[in-house]
């Protein structure tokens, strides 16, 4: 079957990926935008200690977990670095009250959910061993599953994994008609199905077709700073905010990201965003010794309800996946592969009837 995607970021680079694995003929058509998510996106992958009521939503984060380490070995059985590592994750709180609930919530998330781990509770002393620069007065919860990953590495790694299994790579900006024509730049470009994972700027792409996607962006800015310190095994940090604490090789922690709807697609970084960035998470760790810091910027898709949303449009050959916001490298790789599946009217690895896209997608 011919397939057509549009868009190669985390999730269009899995679809591609297991398009490209499971035999077929696949396009994928992305023209590189400067303010692509997934290219300036480090990502925590350990959703088990989050809090959010939404249970479907917690369903597929917790199945996008576990999927992680397979795809990775999946990877690594044909030589392509994924750049996902099992760190662990030190979820920080300065209250013994609020310690005992988390680790409590931890052990129970982990019966169904056996990539967790080694769950433990550690004092102040045991954490600073474990990540240096964490200042006085907090214990945290381990979790051994936990994970860190850079959004540019993985999607890199899929589509090298994609382009082992023969595919072609466009790099233009897509459109579409009327007619359901597609173009990439000049050319058109034949399909029988049409995979689309755009991202933030999937209302523009499909307006053509009469189709109105209720898809917002949301700027996000994370900070790099480098220490003079081994980081390389470190765990990844959830501390009680909004932001995470992500170290990688070589002194390299990355801090973030705002959450700014308003600025929607502006791609200028700003003092502000350094300020509530630092002022955040300088509560939590030590920041004043950081021998260089940059920042970098990215638009994310969120949806109305913050929802995310997987599957057909309709009854047209066209598919569709968006709206995963801030959990988008946790969610990424496995809502590529469901929307892959989807595609090819394959079973799909979870129900994806809760993330129906009508609700989301709707004619002018």
């Amino acid at each position: 079957m011919k397939i057509a995607v549009i868009g190669a970021g985390i999730v269009g680079a899995s679809a591609t990926y297991h398009l490209a694995k499971w035999g077929h003929e696949v396009t994928v058509i992305d023209n590189q935008e400067r303010g692509q998510a997934t290219a300036h996106a480090a990502g925590i992958i350990c959703p088990w200690l989050s809090k959010r009521r939404n249970k479907v939503w917690y369903e597929l984060a917790k199945n996008s977990a576990a999927f992680y380490p397979e795809l990775s070995e999946e990877l690594a059985g044909v030589k392509i670095e994924s750049g996902y590592k099992q760190v662990g994750t030190l979820a920080l709180r300065a209250r013994e009250e609020s310690l005992i609930s988390l680790f409590d919530l931890a052990i129970e998330r982990r019966k169904t959910a056996p990539t967790m781990g080694e769950i433990k509770l550690l004092n102040e002393e045991e954490v600073r061993e474990r990540f240096p620069l964490v200042k006085p007065g907090f214990g945290a919860v381990f979790v051994s599953g936990g994970g860190r990953v850079r959004g540019g590495q993985i999607r890199d790694a899929l589509l090298q994994g994609a382009a082992q299994n023969g595919i072609t790579q466009i790099f233009e900006t897509a459109k579409l008609t009327a007619e359901g024509a597609l173009f990439a730049g000049e050319k058109e470009v034949p399909y029988d199905r049409l995979v689309l994972s755009a991202g933030a700027f999937l209302p523009k792409l499909m307006e053509p077709l009469g189709y109105k996607a209720q898809v917002l962006a949301q700027k996000g800015q994370i900070i790099t700073m480098t220490f003079d310190q081994k980081t390389d095994d470190w765990p990844v940090i959830l501390p009680p905010a909004t932001k995470s604490i992500v170290p990688f090789n070589d002194g390299e922690i990355m801090l973030g990201a705002t959450h700014e709807k308003e600025a929607e697609f502006d791609l200028e970084k700003t003092e502000a965003g350094y300020r509530e960035i630092v002022t955040e998470l300088s509560t939590f760790i030590h920041l004043e010794n950081a021998l260089k810091s940059d920042m970098s910027v990215g638009t994310r898709p969120y949806t109305p309800d913050f929802a995310p949303f997987i599957g057909q449009v309709g009854q047209e050959p066209i598919f569709v996946a968006n709206g995963l916001g801030a959990s988008g490298l946790t969610t990424g790789p496995f809502v590529g592969k469901l929307l892959a599946e989807s595609a090819t009217s394959e079973k799909t690895s979870m129900d994806i009837a809760r993330f129906d896209p009508a609700p989301y997608i709707t004619k002018f």
